[in-house]
């Protein structure tokens, strides 16, 4: 009855080794998932990164035309200010004069 003992020793060594096998491969998947989860946040990471560099490059493009459009509009502003300053009797003379209100005539 050896050859029996002998038999259910092996297939109980046969079942350990998968068993072993099993949870090994287990093991290895899951560090698998793990270093790939790493690499995933890596690669997401360095991509928030470059779209916050092109975020800020744009915010300082854009900012810089908002600035040069304000000061160019200030200075138009200025101008039609001014040269409404030193028209302004005309202008008036002739809105009157075109309203037919000029009784000086």
């Amino acid at each position: 009855m050896k050859i029996f003992e002998w038999a259910k020793e092996v297939e109980n060594i046969y079942k350990e080794l998968i068993e072993k096998s099993k949870n090994q491969n287990l093991k290895e998947i899951e560090e698998l998932n793990v270093e790939n989860e790493k690499l995933i946040d890596e690669f997401l990471q360095k991509k928030q990164n470059l779209v916050n560099m092109a975020l800020k490059s744009i915010n300082k493009e854009v900012n810089k035309e908002i600035s040069q459009f304000e000061e160019n509009l200030k200075s138009i502003l200025k101008k039609f200010e001014q040269d409404y300053n030193q028209n302004k009797k005309k202008i008036i003379n002739e809105i009157i004069k075109r309203l037919g209100l000029d009784f000086n005539a």
